[in-house]
């Protein structure tokens, strides 16, 4: 199947399902397997989760359509699929408190930032350089002291736990979930989506509603020279990423599985010292340089109306990069996401971000030094409508308004218009 089938396929089964999607908007379910598509599997999820074994298998597909600026105007399609066997150490083998991941990704489709738009914060948070599948994960846990410690290692993705926000997570713009200055950081970049590295996580709990926790990740996620599969590799030479956050999580009204109130304040640094992007010694080599730098995240749900069914609630997140060997210093990201506010629409939610990525001063004295230029800053605007068509399947069109892509002043303002649909197998 080429692109082009792959797109009129996706909009002709978006178009089938939004067809039954307001007779299920009106359905209330007691199922606990009302998120699946394929609900029970005839029974053998059931028995697998008694016996400590739960599977998800969940597929993404996007649509996108890049309308004005940016590189070049045109289609793109691509998707994402996540299948996670989650162990529980309890009922399989009678290890109280321990639990592990076995997580398996792949990643196929164009590539509608990095061919069309041109955005350093990019567009989806599904693309990826290499289409490929690999394992993305895989650890165990295991807590104690009555659940108050817990301690992680193997193949870890960072963003699971550290700098992330509930109230963002619907946001298909990547820097949403993951801040801009920290993203560009490292070899192959940091242990998040798509490449994780090994990891050692020590988490403690001193309330139900706050929380520490501090990890070492390989320095180098993957092998930046073989970009197919997963690759370990264990060579002292990449060194470390240490990462550290603390937070409040205060409770809401019905906020299920999701922490929607949230404080948090974190900080990270590489043991490898990095290229200075101006600055040399007297045999002009790059200085080497730390790379390290500081975040906070922030969300309130300060609206909820239980009788109505919807809430709003608001967000902040910013970071802060040592300047001396990334392009972006620092970023900030905020916005406002509702939910259950379209009429009979119960399941459904609506946000709005705004973000801006500044590019620190040695970076712009080294684009004037190549005889280029560039301008300081990259904004974007996002709006986005999630929404639950039938049971496990859900739908999400997304506009964005990209101002200075890549802070290259070659390329015009992009106006992109997207689609995903999300089944939950």
């Amino acid at each position: 199947m080429n692109k082009q089938q792959k797109i009129i396929f996706t909009l002709s089964l978006i178009s089938g399902i939004a067809l039954k999607s307001t007779a299920y908007a009106t359905e209330v379910s007691t199922d606990p397997y009302e998120d699946n598509l394929l609900a029970h599997w005839g029974g053998l999820r059931d028995r697998l989760s008694d016996a400590g074994v739960d599977v998800t298998v969940e597929y993404k597909t996007d649509v996108w359509s890049n309308l004005s600026g940016g590189i070049k105007q045109g289609n793109s399609y691509l998707d994402n699929l996540d299948i996670k066997v989650a162990l529980d150490g309890n009922k399989l083998f009678g290890i109280t408190g321990n639990r592990s991941l076995v997580y398996f990704l792949n990643n196929d489709g164009s590539h509608p930032n990095a061919r069309q738009v041109g955005s350093m914060q990019g567009i989806d948070n599904i693309e990826v350089r290499t289409d490929t599948a690999k394992l993305y994960e895989l650890w165990t846990e295991q807590s104690f002291l009555n659940e108050k410690w817990s301690v992680l290692v193997g193949l870890h993705d960072l963003n699971s736990e550290f700098m992330v926000s509930d109230m963002t997570a619907n946001f298909m713009k990547p820097v949403f979930q993951v801040n801009q200055e920290f993203a560009q950081t490292g070899r192959n970049g940091p242990s998040i989506f798509p490449t994780t590295s090994l990891a050692g996580r020590i988490k403690y709990l001193p309330t139900d509603e706050s929380y520490m926790m501090f990890a070492v990740f390989g320095g180098v996620a993957g092998d930046p020279n073989r970009p197919h599969g997963t690759h370990i590799d264990l060579r002292s030479r990449d060194g470390l990423l240490l990462i550290a956050e603390a937070g409040l999580t205060p409770k809401t009204a019905d906020q299920g599985d999701s922490t929607l109130n949230k404080f948090a304040l974190g900080a990270w640094a590489y043991t490898k010292k990095f290229d200075d992007l101006v600055d040399v010694d007297n045999a002009r080599n790059p200085i080497k340089r730390r790379s390290e730098g500081m975040y906070l995240l922030s969300s309130y749900q300060f609206y909820h109306d239980t009788i109505a069914g919807h809430y709003l609630g608001a967000f902040f997140r910013a970071g802060t990069g040592d300047g001396n060997t990334k392009q972006v210093d620092w970023f900030y990201a905020t916005g406002i996401v509702g939910k259950g506010w379209v009429p009979t629409r119960f399941d459904s939610e609506i946000g709005f971000g705004f973000t801006q990525s500044h590019n620190g001063d040695k970076y712009m004295r080294s684009v004037v030094a190549a005889g280029s230029s560039a301008d300081h800053d990259e904004y974007g605007i996002n709006l986005y409508y999630r929404d639950t068509l039938y049971s496990g399947i859900r739908i999400e069109p997304n506009v964005q308004y990209i101002i200075n892509p890549g802070t290259d002043p070659q390329l015009g303002n992009a106006t992109v218009i997207g689609v995903r649909l999300d089944i939950n197998f």
